[in-house]
């Protein structure tokens, strides 16, 4: 067999199929990245239906959960982020090791408030120093907003 004239004879039939392999592959990469964004997906764990209703009701619930629980520094970070506490999440729902009420880490409660202050940077303008010191802290004060304070309550509404 002449190999030459066999990859003359089937060189554009294999860019092409492998062009639609990778616009196929990427095109399901991105869908499950939206769709493994949303509170119904994240509120399909047990141990987050209580956030996932009370979020429902919430002044933040036309956002993803990822809008403020992931860093949105860069999309390596996001992606490596995305995955990592999506394997954390899962291995605890597999445990059925999560407490009643689940606390945020230190971690994602800096992910959290430099989120807060990436949408709200224009409100975040006049203030120099939060009441009590906390310094543009904004889960001090308004750490109930997007979850309530129990499953009665749907956040705090600032609309």
């Amino acid at each position: 067999m002449d190999i030459k004239k066999l990859v003359t004879e089937h060189t554009l039939k294999c860019v092409i199929g492998g062009f639609i392999v990778g616009v196929i592959a990427c095109g399901a990469g991105a869908g499950m990245s939206a769709l493994s964004s949303t509170p119904t997906f994240c509120g399909s764990c047990h141990s987050m239906k209580m956030e996932q209703a009370t979020f429902a009701e919430s002044s933040h619930k036309n956002l993803d959960c990822v809008e403020c629980h992931l860093p949105h520094t860069s999309m390596a970070v996001y992606y490596v982020e995305k995955g990592r506490t999506g394997m954390v999440d899962m291995y605890h729902e597999i445990m059925r090791d999560y407490p009643a009420k689940i606390k945020m880490s230190k971690s994602a409660r800096d992910t959290v408030n430099a989120n807060c202050l990436r949408c709200h940077s224009q409100t975040m303008e006049n203030v120099s120093n939060g009441p009590m010191g906390t310094e543009k802290d904004c889960l001090k004060c308004h750490s109930r907003i997007a979850h309530g304070s129990n499953h009665l309550e749907g956040g705090i509404k600032i609309e």
